[in-house]
């Protein structure tokens, strides 16, 4: 994926990116349809569980504000990701969504 612009939600560690990557970051309530269309995010990073919110609604906020492209969700190690990632998946299933543990 050609990364150019990425918008973190939620005080998540975004990780390392490129000094060629625009980052954007907002709390979980200034995500809205103004904000998706001005960033046009090609990744969206946000946390599992952030203050406020969780993935699920954040996930079903951006699908509904006409996001299509892919988001990374960081959390907790968990035994088993795969199921989470799964289930996450199932909510937008317009979405790519990939679960990762958390930034180091």
């Amino acid at each position: 994926m050609d990364l150019r612009r990425v918008l973190v939600i939620g005080g998540v560690d975004a990780g390392a990116l490129p000094p060629s990557v625009t980052t954007v970051v907002l709390p979980y309530t200034q995500v809205n349809a103004r904000t998706i269309s001005e960033v046009l995010p090609d990744l969206v990073i946000l946390p599992l569980f952030g203050p406020g919110f969780d993935a699920v609604e954040a996930l079903a906020k951006l699908e509904r504000f006409g996001f299509r492209g892919e988001v990374l969700v960081r959390g907790p190690t968990l035994p088993n990701s795969r199921i989470v990632e799964r289930e996450l998946s199932a909510v937008v299933p317009g979405l790519t969504v990939r679960l990762t543990g958390p930034a180091n």
